[in-house]
Formats: C-alpha cells, sequence, structure tokens
C-alpha cells in the first residue's frame, strides 16, 4: 500500500484494518489483560492505567495524514501499544508525550513480508533500499528500540530477515550481534542469538574480508556509514571500528550460551585486538578526541572533531582516561546547541548548516541517529567508574533538547510532534524536508521518496534512552536487576510500569513525598507486583531477580521424582505419541539431532528402551520433508496410522503414513495431507492429533496453524480416508485466553481424548514465546464451548531443574489406575521427555 487515495484505497484500507485486528488477536496482543490477571491488577504492583495515556494516541491519530501503510494502521495504534509497551509518566510532560509519539510512530514501520515481519526506515520505498524496502543503516537501532515491545515475533522475524529472509546486512555499517545481544539482555531468551549464531559469525568474516586493511582497522565509505558529506570523509572510522568491536564481544557472549567455549575465546582475542587499535590509531592526544583516520599511508587523523568520535563508548569500549573527549557535548565551541548535538564540531572551519547540494550532509547539522547513539554511550559512562568530566545533570539537558527538536510548526501555525531525517542546530528546522518540499519543479521528488519521504522518519532510538537512561533499567545478561535512574533528584515523581524483563513483570517507581502514588516515599523496584528492592534516595539498586514462586503442578498432578526419563546423551527428544499395548508402552517421539521419528519401548511408562530407534526419517527430495517431527500414532484393526509434521525452510505441513507393526512405515502420499492456506495458518500447520470416530467412520484431527517456531492457535478438519480433510469454518477453535496471562500469547500442540460425554483437551499456553506451560480444557462435541480447567496450569516449569524455561506438548494415557502424562521440558537449548500422574480417571473439573 503506497498511501491510496481513491475511493477502492479506502475499501482496501478497511478491509486491512479488519484483518489487522485478527492478526493482532492472534499474534498475542491480549498480552495486557495477561499481565494485569496474573499479578492481580493494580492492587498488586501495576501503578499506571493505561488509559490515561490513550489520549496521546487519539491526538496523533487526529492530526496524521497517513499517507503510507505498514501491518498495524492507526485504526489499530491504541491496541497495539496498549498490549505491547511499557507505560511511563513524569513531570515532563514534553517527555512523557514524545516518549508516546516515539512508540507511535514505531509501530508505523513494522512490515508483513512473505519473509515475515521487518522494520523498515522509510515508510515511502526509496531507491536506496534492499527487499522489502529494507535499509541496515538503523537496524541497530530499530532492535534497541524495538526489544522492550512484549510480543516477540516482530524483532524474531526482523533479525533472520538480515541473514535468511533476503536482507543485506552489510549494504551500510550495522552492529548486528550486539543488537541481537542487546535485546537477548531484556528478554533473556536465548534461543534467537544461538540459532543466529553462525550467521553473526559469517556476517563478521565478511566485514573482515571486505573493509579490514593489514593494519588491523576497518574502513567505510561515510556514505555507507549513512553519514554523507561528512567534514572527516571516509577512511578508518570510530564507527565501522566500534561495531566491529561491540559485534565481536556480543559474538563471544552469544558463544559462552551456547557452550562454545573456543569460538567465545576466538571472538574476545578479536575485540581484544579491535580496542587497542582503536585507543592506539584513532585517537587523536593533542585534541582529546576518536576521529577518524584517512585511508593510506598517514599516520594522523583528521583535524576535526566529530560526534561519531562518541561511539566507542556505545560499546563500552574505551578506558577511563579517554572520558576527557566528553568535554566537548557540553561545549557551545564543540557540540552543543539549542536544537543539537550538532555532527561536527562548530569551531571548525568547515562546520556548516547548509540549504544547498545534498540533502542530507553530516558536516553540521544535528541527526537524531547520532543523538541516539550519543545519549546512550552517555549513559554508559555515567554507569561506569567515577568521572569528573560529565554529570547526569548533562544527560537530562541533551535529552531535554532531543525532545523539544521532536516538533514542527505547519503552515497553518499548529505545532505537532514530528521525527525527520536532520534538523537545524540552532532554530529546529527539518533541513531535509524544507529541501525535498520543494526540491523538483517546486515539489517532491519521486526519485528521492516522494511525499514527505522523511515524516515518522525511524533512524534513531529515544524510548530505550527514557528507559535505560533516564529511569535507568540497566538490561543485563545474568538474573541481576540493576536500577540507576538518571532522572533529576528533584523530580517528584516518576514511573515505568508493565515492563516485560527476562519474562517477569517489572515496576519503576519514584515517589519523593510519598503523595503522588500514595504508597510510601522512595524509589521502588517491583516484580511480579512484589516489592524487591528500596532506596529512599534516588540513586543506583541492584538486586537478584527472585525466581518465580509457583507450584510446579496442580489440579493434582505430580512430578516424577526422577525426570527427566528420555534424552541427555541422545540431544533435544520432543513432541510424542504413547500408545498402551499388549502389557507395554510404545512412544514415538520427534529426534532433533536425526530430523527423525523414532520408537522407544517401556514396560511401565519410566524406564525405557535405548538408543531410540528411527521409524521415519526426513525426505528432502519432496521439498517438505527436510524435518519430520510431532507424530501422532493412531492404531485400529487395520493397523497403525502416523500424521506427522514435516518441515523445511519456513514452512510446516502434515504428512500422512500407515504400518502394519508401527516399525516400517509407507507414506501415503509425496505431498502434505494438510498445509497452510488460511489466513489464521499463516506459514505452518503441525502438531496433528487424530481420533477415530467409529460411529460417524471419520477421523478427527486437531492440529495447530501460524507461525514457524511456536504457532498460535488450534484448528480443526475431518476425513474420511486420512488423505483428503475438510477444515472447519470456525477455525481457528482454539485460540489464547486474555484473562489468563500463562496462555494470553498462544495455545498449541494439543492432546484430545473422548472420555463419556466429554471431549478433553491437554494444550500448551505461551505466556510469551519463551515460556509454555500445560493447560487442560473439555468440550461436549469437541469442537465448541471449551471449558478451561479451574486449576489451570496443570503443569509449569521447575526452578533451575530440567525443565526451568517450558513445559511443552503433553500425552496422556489412563492406566486404569493413574494417569501418566509425558511432556517435553526446556532448560536453555536443551528439551528433554519427563513424566507427571494423576491418581484416578477424575481429572477434577468443576
Amino acid at each position: 500500500m503506497r498511501g491510496e487515495k481513491n475511493e477502492g484505497g479506502r475499501r482496501a484500507m478497511r478491509v486491512r484494518v479488519l484483518i489487522q485486528s485478527r492478526r493482532l488477536l492472534l499474534l498475542g496482543m491480549v498480552v495486557s489483560a495477561g499481565l494485569n490477571s496474573r499479578v492481580g491488577g493494580a492492587e498488586m504492583g501495576w501503578q499506571l492505567d493505561a488509559g490515561t495515556f490513550r489520549h496521546y494516541v487519539e491526538d496523533f491519530n487526529r492530526r496524521d495524514q497517513e499517507l503510507y501503510g505498514g501491518a498495524i494502521s492507526n485504526a489499530v495504534a491504541w491496541e497495539f501499544l496498549k498490549a505491547n509497551i511499557p507505560w511511563f509518566e513524569c513531570p515532563d510532560e514534553n517527555l512523557q508525550e514524545i516518549y508516546y509519539f516515539r512508540w507511535w510512530t514505531y509501530r508505523k514501520h513494522v512490515r508483513e513480508t512473505p519473509a515475515g515481519f521487518i522494520v523498515d526506515e522509510f515508510l515511502p520505498p526509496v531507491p536506496w533500499a534492499g527487499k522489502y524496502n529494507s535499509i541496515s543503516c538503523a537496524a541497530g537501532h530499530h532492535l534497541y528500540e524495538g526489544r522492550w515491545i512484549r510480543e516477540g515475533k516482530y524483532l524474531d522475524d526482523y533479525s533472520r530477515f538480515w541473514f535468511r529472509g533476503g536482507g543485506d546486512p552489510r549494504r551500510y555499517s550495522f552492529w548486528a550481534a550486539d543488537a541481537v545481544w542487546a535485546r537477548y539482555c531484556v528478554n533473556g531468551d536465548a534461543r534467537l542469538p544461538r540459532d543466529l549464531l553462525p550467521d553473526l559469525v559469517s556476517n563478521f568474516e565478511a566485514w573482515d574480508r571486505s573493509r579490514r586493511d593489514t593494519n588491523g582497522l576497518y574502513w567505510q565509505e561515510d556514505g555507507q556509514d549513512g553519514m554523507e558529506v561528512s567534514i572527516g570523509g571516509s577512511g578508518y572510522r570510530p564507527t565501522i571500528n566500534s561495531y566491529q568491536y561491540g559485534d565481536a564481544v556480543a559474538i563471544s557472549r552469544i558463544a559462552e550460551l551456547a557452550g562454545n567455549g573456543d569460538l567465545a575465546r576466538k571472538f574476545r582475542e578479536k575485540a581484544d585486538v579491535i580496542k587497542t587499535l582503536v585507543e592506539k590509531k584513532l585517537w587523536d592526544p593533542q585534541t582529546q578526541f576518536f576521529k577518524v583516520l584517512p585511508r593510506g599511508v598517514s599516520s594522523a587523523t583528521v583535524t576535526v572533531r566529530e560526534e561519531l568520535g562518541y561511539t566507542p563508548w556505545y560499546f563500552n569500549l574505551p578506558d577511563p582516561q579517554y572520558t576527557v573527549a566528553w568535554k566537548q557535548v557540553m561545549d557551545p565551541q564543540g557540540f552543543f546547541a539549542p536544537f543539537g548535538p550538532t555532527t561536527a564540531e562548530q569551531r571548525c572551519p568547515g562546520f556548516t548548516v547548509a540549504y544547498s547540494g545534498h540533502e542530507c550532509q553530516w558536516n553540521g547539522p544535528s541527526w537524531p541517529y547520532a543523538t541516539a547513539v550519543t545519549l546512550t554511550a552517555l549513559a554508559n559512562v555515567l554507569n561506569g567508574p567515577a568521572q569528573p568530566v560529565i554529570t547526569a545533570s548533562d544527560y537530562f539537558t541533551l535529552l531535554k533538547i532531543y525532545a523539544r527538536s521532536h516538533s514542527l510548526r505547519r503552515a497553518e501555525g499548529e505545532v505537532v510532534p514530528w521525527i525527520d531525517e536532520n534538523l537545524n542546530p540552532t532554530n529546529g528546522d527539518w533541513l531535509s524536508r524544507t529541501r525535498l518540499k520543494t526540491w523538483k519543479n517546486g515539489g517532491w521528488d519521486p526519485d528521492k521518496g516522494g511525499e514527505e519521504r522523511g515524516k515518522d522518519y525511524n533512524h534513531s532510538s529515544f524510548c530505550d534512552l527514557i528507559i535505560t537512561g533516564l529511569v535507568g533499567l540497566r538490561p543485563r545478561a545474568d538474573d541481576i536487576l540493576e536500577v540507576n535512574p538518571l532522572a533529576p533528584k528533584t523530580w517528584d515523581y516518576f514511573c515505568l510500569d508493565r515492563v516485560t524483563y527476562h519474562g517477569r513483570a517489572l515496576t519503576i517507581r519514584w515517589d519523593r513525598t510519598g503523595e503522588r502514588y500514595g504508597r510510601g516515599k522512595g524509589l521502588y523496584v517491583l516484580v511480579d507486583g512484589r516489592q524487591i528492592a528500596f532506596s529512599e534516595q534516588l540513586e543506583r539498586v541492584t538486586v537478584p531477580l527472585p525466581a518465580e514462586e509457583k507450584p510446579e503442578t496442580a489440579g493434582g498432578w505430580v512430578k516424577y521424582d526422577r525426570n527427566p526419563i528420555i534424552g541427555g546423551k541422545y540431544g533435544t527428544c520432543f513432541d510424542v505419541s504413547v500408545l498402551r499395548e499388549e502389557g507395554r508402552y510404545r512412544m514415538w517421539l520427534s529426534w532433533r539431532p536425526e530430523k527423525s521419528v523414532a520408537l522407544v519401548e517401556s514396560r511401565d511408562g519410566f524406564s525405557w528402551s535405548e538408543p531410540p530407534r528411527i521409524v521415519v526419517g526426513p525426505k528432502p527430495e519432496t521439498g517438505w520433508e527436510d524435518d519430520i517431527n510431532r507424530p501422532i500414532v493412531l492404531k485400529r484393526e487395520d493397523g497403525y496410522h502416523l500424521w506427522y509434521t514435516g518441515q523445511a525452510g519456513e514452512h510446516s505441513a502434515i504428512g500422512y503414513a500407515t504400518s502394519r507393526d508401527g516399525l516400517e512405515w509407507k507414506r501415503l502420499s509425496d505431498q502434505p495431507v494438510l498445509k497452510p492456506e488460511q489466513a489464521w495458518e499463516k506459514v505452518a500447520v503441525m502438531c496433528p492429533h487424530v481420533l477415530w470416530d467409529a460411529q460417524a467412520r471419520l477421523f478427527r484431527m486437531w492440529y495447530s496453524g501460524g507461525e514457524q517456531n511456536e504457532p498460535n492457535a488450534i484448528g480443526y478438519a475431518t476425513s474420511r480416508d486420512g488423505l483428503t480433510w475438510a477444515k472447519s469454518a470456525m477455525n481457528p477453535i482454539f485460540t489464547p485466553d486474555p484473562s489468563h496471562s500463562w496462555e494470553a500469547h498462544k495455545v498449541t500442540a494439543c492432546q484430545v481424548e473422548h472420555l463419556g460425554d466429554w471431549y478433553v483437551m491437554f494444550y500448551i499456553g505461551f505466556r510469551d514465546e519463551p515460556h509454555a506451560q500445560i493447560g487442560l480444557a473439555r468440550s461436549r462435541d469437541g469442537v465448541t464451548d471449551w471449558q478451561r480447567h479451574w486449576a489451570n496450569p496443570i503443569v509449569r516449569p521447575g526452578a533451575n531443574r530440567w525443565d526451568h524455561d517450558a513445559c511443552y506438548k503433553p500425552y496422556a494415557i489412563f492406566d486404569g489406575d493413574k494417569w501418566l502424562l509425558w511432556y517435553n521440558g526446556r532448560h536453555g537449548g536443551l528439551e528433554q521427555i519427563g513424566v507427571v500422574l494423576h491418581k484416578g480417571e477424575d481429572l477434577g473439573f468443576r
């Protein structure tokens, strides 16, 4: 959609709004309600009422001309933001308004593509962009800013896009690995960084081949740094060298997560080499600043100080003695300006603010891109060793200037919040916009991006500065919670609320007098509604993040004390199907290292034969069965029937096979018998469970559909022959429940059993992408009017145990005395199989 203005375009927009509303629910936009339920609403710690801030979004919408559309239109902006962002209030109205404005503009840039969601820089298509209008230049800012959004799907897709979806991560300089690591420090989910580790290493090595000279330094054209017409020019720039340092450190840390000590050491050594070279070669001791070193035989840096010289602190590269460079940021002859900082020091003869030549010049104007880097770097300095050069008060002054620059006076005189490309640092005029609106024949030039190309420009961060700098939540990889506010000590109050951090619900509240919130005076930090830290002063507090105190089972279920029973030395074993026949249990399991379905057997359901025996392997030649998993085995008089998930690339579908003995299987088709076709199914159908209805002579299938990593909801289909299936018009028949936080994100991977007058469903519920638990529900017909069990979730992860992170895919059998429910638990990257028990057949529904 490119700003349609005819009636057909308006009708299309209305249809998209309806589709978006549906998509938002399926993507877990109900998280907000679930989080309220989780900690009991305001009485348990939520301080801020989201409705208090709705007027901002309504005002932004009212004053907006929605020229270009993304995945989340203005019509659903409030619902998206209410569900996804941390809430913030403070005494400074401008800071508060711009905080919500920047979230409002950010969601405009979430774009759905065939490769999944991405985040773009320009709303209109521009000729210099890559696939789907992607540009890597500000992607690091996109990931830092967006890491606070509760729904992880957007940035999961976006991160993968750069390496597997057609993105070009080296078209511009980009601190890719560092940004992936920074997001991990917020969400605590190691799966994506571990998954991307080979790509991040390959990307680093490609930079080595293309941009590293024999002196060990990296060179870059200023335009490919996204900094055209700079005074310092091209060469060995502090930017690209700092990005590579940050990426080397991040890769080292991710390698440690993945258990690859050799790779971790290798990249730690690379980082040390880059650090030494930056401090030795790019530091000018005379002017006490990091500068560009021209490529060639010269050993002298350029004469000009440029704002890019603060980039090394973004990655905590410099040693303390280099902090002297920060004198320049508050110096009016340096970088300080009414709408600054400037991109070059103002004392330099080459400093200029030009209304001629290239529309994007880095020889003086203020750029939000650079301001965001500088303020992030400054927060790192202020959280480091004590130094006499720069203060928290200076940080606040610069942040205030940055917020104030977010404005535009329209022709009719109305002043509105605005973010664009670059500013005149003396009067706040958006330079590029002023130039471009009369660029060609007195109007906008389509070859330059067309009408208002820079409107709502997504080229910097702001909300991350509020969260990590002003409020002072310092993301960490460990379980220490650190808060060090840089807010003025004279402020009477501020609150950051409903922050999802390491899978927990976080509130940071300052009340100098105790009158604002009525819950005592001082600085309070709450996790899941419980106070864990307090200080009478506005100062740094650090405290261990407490483990969740929840029972591991409910509703009469008890975990087997010798779990896990399968896995470990065989790698990840998951998603099982079990039959009990002739005094033994037969389990068909998904064996990830072999990309196959394997069989194990047991007399008691606890001790299983080993090693697993592969019975159905991958068949890449079909184009959809590179990986085989998630089986359901049904036995009838005519033998065994198997439905399974086949996966290739970013898609999943369901296949069908039969067997006389459960060992030797024959595929009945080289094509899937069920594949994603309906909108809610997106790119994947998987996790089938099938019952044979003898009375109706029908196979009845419950399956999961949605995203490839974890599907979103459960559908239903029927078949006469097991090959040709009719999907229910009511699909999906089972979706996330917004009133229960543990399953507010997704529900998937069910088993359904017909017990008396009821169909009972065992299923997985997700509170967010990395955290899953097991629940129960029942329905009279197996399709409609599902009733959740009062004790849900019935199986939860065990703190610091083999199933610490998630409990997945249940499969239960009643043996005449007790229920045995097998499930796969995950701790880090390893999934293994355990079992829980329930005495008696009555499952305790009320």
